[in-house]
């Protein structure tokens, strides 16, 4: 007769950022700076395939620098190593969980939300809540829809899609713990 077997061990929660960065090649050579200006302890996802190739090495070096010195979650979406990275951002469909490491995933229906409760992830990228320039024409979730995706997974939903801070304040009793965004993040939109 074989021993038992203990149970899995239960993972620790881990902590969600409420304020999230979303690399884009729009937000170009000022994402360090960008990166600087974020809260310490927000999350930065560096999206390879989303930035110009030409410096792209050199810009994601000054990246980690300031996320490090700002103690910022750091992770990467796309394919390659994540070396040097807190973890990964996936497509739902497309990820599949292969460490210990920090997981967000991008959830747009029931469907995603299932997988990624089956995967463990850390956290959710729930979107798009409103309109954005990245996707013109998409469906949309809009409150209600983010709330009905959020309620299963308190304290893991970030809202993500035509999201800025003021925004934030009306998802926060819905189910969000964070928000994500690229045009919020770019120097004209920061000044209003």
């Amino acid at each position: 007769m074989l021993p038992r077997q203990p149970p899995p061990a239960k993972r620790k929660p881990k902590h969600v950022p409420g304020c999230w960065l979303m690399g884009d090649a729009r937000l170009g050579d000022a994402l360090p700076s960008i990166i600087a200006g974020l809260p310490p302890r927000s999350a930065v996802v560096v999206r390879p395939y989303a930035m110009h190739s030409v410096g792209q090495a050199a810009l994601i070096r000054a990246i980690r620098r300031v996320a490090r010195a700002k103690r910022h979650l750091l992770l990467l979406a796309g394919g390659g190593s994540d070396a040097g990275f807190d973890g990964r951002h996936g497509q739902n469909g497309l990820f599949r969980r292969s460490s210990h490491k920090f997981l967000s995933l991008a959830v747009h229906n029931q469907r995603e939300l299932a997988r990624a409760q089956r995967l463990h992830a850390d956290a959710l990228l729930i979107s798009p809540i409103f309109a954005t320039r990245s996707h013109p024409g998409s469906q949309t979730l809009g409150i209600g829809g983010f709330a009905r995706l959020a309620a299963p997974v308190a304290g893991k939903a970030v809202a993500l899609g035509g999201m800025e801070a003021k925004l934030f304040g009306r998802l926060r009793g819905k189910g969000a713990v964070g928000w994500a965004a690229i045009d919020a993040w770019l120097p004209d939109q920061r000044r209003r």
